[in-house]
């Protein structure tokens, strides 16, 4: 809860004195001797000039945007994000259809206030906002986040030595999203097309690269493989930018297999004298079944391997979706949105216990549209990705 800044009782008063008369004691009443020169009157005039100065100075920086997440506020409105993308019109995705920009209120009102001022808002934000009706758009609580272009987002992960998301196939699907937004292809873009049949391609668009199992086969989960890639077969949409390797690390218990510690540990040490961070977005819940303290053990067993790196590496919790509406009568009680509440709830008690950051997608996906009750589309996910990208953009860069 918030509570008011507290208000002065009452405004300084301006001491009174009579023009041309002055006493000793009403200039000791004010804390000054009594000027004995003219250099002495110009030099109290010097520093009330510069008094006013500095108050006019503080004023016009306050009226600026205050930025935590060091990338410039676009002044542009722009109609949709993914016009240019590759799978637009195909895959029938507006980013209109799954954002919308924040709108003020009052005509003065400052654009950059109506995003959130700094990290821990931003999470309390898309962690308990909500929708107005299924499958609308969503709407953070209290303060918006931003929706990057694609070279906002180069300029956010050139800040970081690398991105690593480590997680069951929940975060799988976010990692795919984020990768159809660097290569700006929603199409394909989460997956290896060059290795496909054409046929194939055919059948893994849009939606079906996160649903059909034949077409997950075919997921990037390393950026160096896309750009390994022999680019002349011509079914290769390039990152806009690969300076910043990022990686998917598959696990679906605690201890994981000693090869994906190894991985997990190539990316720390990539660089050994970068001073750059590594951010790391973690998750586990459906693949455990729920289970609490495999996901509290796994929390401590990456901790762990990355403190031991002597590298900062922040970390990023994330929550489980909801349930969606088809989810079978079977998993109801052991995977319902009852036993998912809870479950995000005390997982994030535990992240906040060993200091890592937590964003909630329960209410997210509350009122989303699934396939199968677990597994959400592009609409859900393509969010999901933005939601990671702005925590990123407000990591501290050393």
């Amino acid at each position: 809860m918030a509570y008011p800044f507290p208000r002065f009782s009452s405004a300084p008063q301006t001491p009174q004195y009579v023009k041309g008369v002055e006493s000793p004691s009403s200039w000791q009443s004010r804390g000054f001797d009594k000027p004995r020169s003219h250099a002495t009157r110009w030099l109290l005039l010097s520093l009330i000039a510069t008094a006013v100065f500095l108050v006019f100075l503080a004023k016009s920086l306050a009226s600026r945007p205050r930025q935590t997440d060091r990338i410039p506020f676009s002044h542009s409105d722009i109609d949709d994000f993914f016009d240019h993308f590759e799978g637009r019109q195909g895959c029938g995705i507006a980013s209109t259809d799954i954002y919308i920009l924040p709108v003020a209120l009052h005509p003065t009102t400052k654009k950059h206030s109506l995003y959130c001022p700094n990290r821990a808002k931003l999470l309390e934000a898309m962690s308990g906002g909500g929708r107005h009706g299924f499958d609308t758009p969503y709407f953070p609580l209290g303060c918006h986040f931003r929706w990057f272009t694609t070279p906002e987002i180069c300029m956010i992960l050139d800040r970081f030595d690398s991105v690593i998301f480590l997680g069951d196939n929940t975060l799988r699907h976010i990692y795919s999203a984020f990768n159809m937004l660097l290569r700006e292809n929603i199409a394909l873009g989460g997956l290896k097309e060059w290795e496909m049949k054409e046929s194939e391609r055919e059948v893994c668009r849009c939606d079906n690269q996160l649903s059909r199992p034949e077409c997950l086969a075919y997921s990037i989960l390393d950026s160096r493989a896309l750009r390994s890639n022999d680019a002349s077969s011509g079914h290769s949409s390039p990152y806009l930018c690969d300076r910043t390797p990022h990686v998917f690390i598959p696990i679906d218990r605690s201890p994981a297999a000693e090869d994906l510690h190894n991985t997990f540990n190539s990316f720390l040490h990539r660089e050994p004298d970068s001073y750059k961070p590594i951010a790391v977005i973690h998750s586990l819940s459906l693949a455990t079944s729920l289970a609490w303290p495999t996901a509290t053990s796994s929390m401590d067993e990456w901790v762990t391997i990355a403190d031991m790196s002597h590298k900062n590496v922040p970390f990023l919790w994330v929550g489980p979706n909801a349930a969606g509406h088809l989810k079978p009568p079977s998993q109801i009680l052991s995977q319902g949105n009852n036993a998912l509440w809870h479950y995000t709830i005390e997982m994030a008690k535990e992240a906040e216990a060993r200091q890592l950051d937590t964003v909630g997608m329960y209410n997210f996906t509350l009122q989303s549209g699934s396939w199968d009750g677990t597994y959400y589309g592009q609409e859900v996910v393509l969010v999901q990705a933005m939601m990671v990208i702005n925590w990123l953009s407000r990591l501290e860069s050393t």
